[in-house]
């Protein structure tokens, strides 16, 4: 079985996209199964030269135009590529998103079905117009290109039923699809001791993400302002990652007078094994779909606090992870709770039981495989290694 994986991001994108697409593939040749990855970093030298000056002139006027020029560079980009590759023989194209998709199944001629595993957090469209403040006229432009990229796609992977419910506006009537969640193997999955430095026995709150305006670093320094107002000293938190507002996220820590407490990492290779030295991992993304980094606190039985937002409230058993507060004085008295070590232990229990079940690494990949035999219609290997339930 050969299988082209295809997506417009790069390989160094600090994207759980990218993440996915590595595990995918090592995943596939372990069981088996001929992988062949393109992605951004395939687009032809000379077309890269032509996109670049295309780039300066259209993203500079904002808005529209930069959603335009990216909507044709990562199209026509995959397109070439792949086009090179026509020859092959692939049975699947494995899809990261929906342009990708449609340019590998351009290239090839048609003749390979397109598998899609969506990892938008709404809907592609909607997230464009949200982010650049799109007009409604060329939002419904742009609805009507996606609504041709998904004419052409039948089978969806979706990591959250939250993904399925808010974009099948834009797909077609009927649809295969599985609800396969990110899982992960880690190389070294026992909670790691603390380091030297927190002998004081402080409570690690840990973050991983993006440091930008979605995964809202901002509330957690603001929680912390809000315990150290009430008294409340004796806590650590670590930011891991980086991002546009990592400077003014640390002027905030600054301002509050967290900087003594509050510590940023920077991006990391492995975020879980910092994520496993603390105590408590508090996500604070205002909409995620089904985030890598509580997978991997799951994992490695770091306790999850998450806000309700996106496929969160699907990841997390009922009374155990969830942040109510509508404000934030409300959530910061639902941490405090957490510096019980009864309350974490109960809490990581509770998710670590759930997790073997929902996001069971092997048992998802036999799902897929099956999904693969059936949009091809014929058999594929069977995938029998374990190691890692998660």
């Amino acid at each position: 079985m050969n299988v082209l994986i295809v997506t417009y991001l790069a390989p160094v994108s600090p994207s759980g996209v990218i993440t996915y697409c590595r595990t995918l593939s090592n995943d596939l040749v372990k069981a088996g199964v001929n992988v062949h990855t393109v992605n951004a970093s395939d687009t032809p030298s000379v077309w890269k030269k032509c996109l670049g000056v295309l780039k300066y002139i259209m993203r500079s006027l904002g808005g529209a135009f930069y959603v335009v020029y990216d909507e044709f560079a990562y199209f026509t980009g995959i397109y070439l590529a792949v086009r090179k590759l026509r020859t092959s023989d692939f049975d699947i194209i494995h899809a990261q998103d929906p342009r990708s998709g449609i340019a590998a199944f351009l290239a090839l001629g048609k003749r390979v079905p397109v598998v899609l595993t969506c990892h938008f957090n709404d809907d592609p469209v909607r997230e464009l117009a949200n982010q650049f403040a799109l007009k409604p006229r060329f939002t419904q432009t742009l609805t009507s290109w996606y609504t041709y990229l998904f004419s052409h796609i039948s089978n969806y992977v979706f990591v959250s039923n939250y993904a399925y419910t808010q974009s099948k506006h834009l797909l077609p009537k009927e649809i295969n699809k599985e609800i396969l969640r990110n899982t992960v193997r880690l190389d070294r999955p026992a909670k790691l001791a603390k380091p030297a430095l927190d002998k004081d026995t402080r409570l690690i709150i840990s973050n991983v993400g993006y440091i930008d305006e979605r995964k809202n670093q901002k509330l957690l320094l603001q929680i912390g302002h809000e315990l150290r107002n009430r008294g409340i000293v004796n806590f650590a938190i670590w930011l891991i990652g980086d991002g546009p507002k990592r400077e003014e996220y640390s002027q905030l820590a600054q301002k509050l007078e967290l900087t003594d407490c509050v510590t940023f990492f920077g991006r990391q290779a492995s975020p879980w094994r910092l994520v496993a030295q603390s105590d408590l991992y508090v996500h604070t993304a205002l909409n995620d779909n089904c985030p890598y980094s509580i997978v991997e606190a799951f994992a490695i039985g770091t306790p999850v606090l998450a806000l309700p937002v996106g496929g969160i409230p699907e990841m997390v058993p009922a009374n155990f992870g969830i942040l109510h507060g509508e404000n934030v004085s409300e959530m910061a008295t639902e941490v405090t709770r957490y510096f019980d070590p009864y309350q974490r232990q109960q809490t990581a229990k509770a998710q670590r039981a759930n997790a073997s079940l929902a996001f069971n690494h092997e048992d998802n990949l036999k799902k897929l495989l099956a999904f693969y035999q059936q949009t091809i219609g014929k058999s594929v290997p069977n995938y029998t290694q374990s190691s890692y339930p998660l």
